[in-house]
């Protein structure tokens, strides 16, 4: 059996095994932090991965069935439920009916063996756990350069590894959270919204026990960590403090939603080889006042806005575009909305090399919209990771400053 991978990597080994199997793929993370893998192939043929990345997840019948009716309604050729976890014994009986691939650990160790990925998934297994640490920091959007990971530490990898998971343990058990995988939802064309008129003034876990979560914070308070490891865990503590304080109480970022929101998610087109990250949160609103003039959702609609951190991470300017941008609600996608006299992209969304800049888009989508996916319609590469530090607003510059 394979050994168990952060869920952020097991996700990532599965996209990049199927790209060594020829398709063509992406990702969407659910708001339930499942998450689909999405695949095309030359021959036409499209393929799903629906993905439970933790090893304490139980996929059961329920799920099956969702994903069934899913791939039906899609046309999806290949369906696939991954998880490091388990299946219940109704989901196996689903999926043998349904002609549902299922893997866990085991199975995918076979996969591996059989099809000579074993130098792929020892890129994900010899990985340290500061490196693992590290990384999913940085998709948090957690700034952390390269030169600030410390080395020859003994054991330093698996001490912030140890450290990391005390501390969202205990998060996870003050906020007494439920992961449970929920309903499948849609992903997927026309075109864009219509204009708001302008008138002048002014987002398949069992929640453990709170004791045995706590209690491993216990253990990692009577730990003796080295001198180094103490930034990294601050800097993990302070995201989880910046992301879940305001369920525990604790100080945190400004509550991004009026309300009543869609569930917002992304789809993002590339993983470690993405050359822009996209650090990005969205609210819906029925009306945005820009510059002193106030823009009204049309009818039956309401304005969905999206402010997002951009980073070029190439080695050459990267168009980022705002027309390339795209919200799908229920299947049917729908195009920016513009804004009469103001704009959220200056510079035409272009972004040097290394640049590092925040814009904004405004989408119209159907007022009762439950659940609505940000996504790219051209070949970027790009990594979306939602960041609720990032305040969903709608400004603009002085065109003196």
């Amino acid at each position: 059996m394979i050994p168990e991978l952060e869920p952020e990597e097991f996700v990532s080994f599965l996209a990049e095994l199927w790209r060594e199997r020829g398709w063509q793929v992406s990702r969407k993370e659910r708001a339930d932090e499942t998450h689909f893998i999405l695949g095309k192939r030359g021959d036409g043929k499209r393929g799903v991965i629906y993905v439970f990345p933790t090893a304490s997840a139980t996929v059961t019948e329920r799920h099956l069935k969702q994903f069934v009716e899913f791939c039906r309604k899609r046309g999806v050729d290949v369906a696939v439920v991954a998880t490091q976890g388990a299946f219940a014994d109704g989901a196996r009986r689903v999926a043998g009916q349904r002609g549902v691939h299922l893997l866990d650990r085991s199975t995918l160790e076979n996969t591996v063996e059989e099809g000579g990925f074993e130098d792929l998934l020892r890129r994900y297994t010899e990985t340290s756990g500061l490196d693992a640490a590290v990384e999913r920091l940085r998709a948090l959007g957690v700034p952390i350069p390269d030169d600030a990971v410390p080395g020859g530490v003994s054991d330093f990898g698996s001490t912030v590894t140890a450290a990391a998971g005390s501390v969202v343990a205990a998060g996870l058990a003050m906020v007494g959270r439920d992961d449970g995988a929920g309903d499948v939802d849609s992903d997927g064309s026309s075109g864009s919204a219509s204009r708001g008129s302008g008138s002048a003034g002014g987002d398949g876990r069992d929640a453990a026990s709170g004791s045995g979560r706590l209690s491993g914070v216990r253990t990692l308070a009577s730990r003796s960590l080295p001198a180094a490891v103490v930034p990294v865990v601050l800097v993990i503590a302070f995201v989880i403090g910046a992301t879940m304080g305001p369920a525990i109480g604790l100080g945190g970022g400004p509550v991004a939603s009026d309300g009543g929101d869609p569930d917002v998610s992304a789809l993002s087109t590339a993983d470690a080889n993405a050359t822009l990250d996209v650090r990005w949160n969205a609210k819906s609103t029925e009306s945005l006042t820009v510059n002193g003039t106030t823009y009204d959702a049309p009818k039956e609609q309401t304005f969905l806005l999206v402010r997002m951190n951009v980073t070029n991470r190439n080695e050459s300017p990267e168009q980022f575009a705002e027309s390339a941008l795209a919200v799908e609600v229920a299947g049917e996608r729908y195009g920016t909305q513009p804004l009469d006299g103001v704009t959220g992209f200056p510079s035409a969304g272009l972004f040097e090399p290394g640049e590092t800049r925040e814009v904004w888009t405004v989408f119209s989508v159907p007022a009762d919209a439950e659940s609505a996916t940000l996504l790219i319609e051209d070949d970027r590469r790009v990594r979306f990771s939602r960041d609720r530090t990032v305040t969903p607003e709608a400004t603009v510059r002085d065109a003196a400053a």
